[in-house]
């Protein structure tokens, strides 16, 4: 073994710094290579930099390495020697305890609405019926009260000396539920309609829209849910795509033909197919 060879033995480049010089090599900024592979320009800087966390966890830091491995003509093995460190106990945390605490939070939410609603609703009744004068109190009752009350009405004694409450329980019992069943019709009214992403685990996304600008770029958290409008949306890149649910319309679309390296990469044709998508376009 010659002495130039002993040295590259006992002083071989980090992974990063051969990225960096194969990149160079081929006369590429790290722009170039950010557009070519659909990848931030945050990543690259981070693969070349080794930052293996700020890339996530272990599977989208190889998923990214593969991608500008194969754009730098280097040998795939080179993954092999690279060392993750991260707990993976943090990981598993963070993928089973998020979206529990979102649901529960969204429980939390629905039901203090609904409190809240029924407080204001009791107040305002409260005070239209202390400010009403005793001979109008039947005005307010419901008609198939009135109805039962006509043919018997009350001595006057009695009915000024009817507590307000008993009034109040009985027309907030009438006026509360209408309100409460408002709201969620409200909400129901887009469901199904257009694009939907579910993110089961941490994925990295780029989405354009049909204007060639970019709607998302960036990591998903495990648990999101994102929508968008059917004719919004021009294109998808989606790492660690087996974690990621694409719906149209409510149905579940099936990607696994554009998928290379766990990565996906189509088009929405103008009839609503899907075309594929090259790196370099």
């Amino acid at each position: 073994m010659n002495d130039n060879a002993y040295q590259e033995t006992l002083f071989a480049e980090p992974i990063g710094l051969q990225l960096r010089h194969a990149r160079e090599k081929m006369g590429m900024k790290a722009s170039d290579a950010s557009a070519r592979l659909k990848f931030p320009v945050d990543v690259i800087d981070a693969l070349e930099r080794e930052d293996w966390q700020k890339l996530g966890a272990p599977i989208y830091v190889r998923s990214y390495l593969s991608g500008y491995l194969k754009l730098l003509g280097l040998p795939a093995t080179m993954i092999s020697e690279v060392r993750f460190e991260q707990a993976p106990t943090s990981t598993m945390k963070l993928l089973s305890d998020k979206p529990l605490r979102r649901d529960i939070d969204k429980t939390l939410s629905t039901l203090a609405y609904f409190a809240l609603t029924g407080v204001i609703v009791a107040s305002v009744i409260m005070i239209a019926m202390h400010f009403q004068a005793p001979n109008k109190m039947n005005e307010v009752l419901p008609l198939d009260i009135q109805a039962q009350t006509a043919p018997a009405p009350l001595p006057a004694v009695q009915t000024q000396t009817a507590t307000p409450a008993e009034s109040q329980v009985a027309t907030a019992a009438n006026q509360v539920p209408v309100m409460a069943s408002m709201a969620p019709l409200a909400a129901n009214t887009t469901a199904g309609n257009g694009w939907e992403i579910r993110v089961n685990a941490d994925s990295w996304m780029e989405i354009t829209g049909a204007d060639g600008k970019r709607i998302e770029s960036g990591i998903f958290n495990a648990g999101v849910t994102k929508q968008y409008a059917a004719d919004q949306v021009a294109a998808f890149t989606i790492g660690n795509a087996d974690q990621v649910q694409v719906l149209r319309n409510g149905q579940v679309v099936d990607f696994s033909a554009f998928k290379q390296d766990n990565v996906a990469r189509f088009k929405i044709a103008k009839d609503g197919a899907l075309i594929a998508q090259t790196a370099a376009n």
